[in-house]
């Protein structure tokens, strides 16, 4: 259970880091978390046809983030979007790709 728990979070201008309460270290470029986000609005909305709204996003910064309860982090991007919600199962799923 430790391994879903963020001990430890920071950014740079490129990477998002997490240490997690289990000691992995985890590094996540910030450019294709902005274009995963997660909300409807970037996923294209709950339509039959899906088509993501962040193919043309070249470069992002990260600007902050905030917990939301004890499930998730959200994002605040340099293009001023803050509505993805990025769970920890989700995170630690991509750290374990890494």
């Amino acid at each position: 259970m430790l391994d879903r728990i963020p001990d430890d979070i920071r950014y740079d201008e490129t990477h998002l880091h997490i240490r997690w309460k289990d000691g992995r270290d985890c590094s996540y470029e910030l450019l294709p978390l902005r274009k995963e986000c997660p909300c409807a609005s970037c996923r294209g909305g709950h339509g039959v046809t899906v088509k993501r709204t962040t193919d043309a996003i070249t470069t992002i910064r990260m600007v902050s983030w905030k917990k939301v309860g004890r499930y998730a982090l959200q994002f605040t991007w340099s293009d001023n979007h803050d509505l993805g919600i990025y769970t920890y199962d989700w995170l630690r799923e991509r750290c374990e790709g890494q």
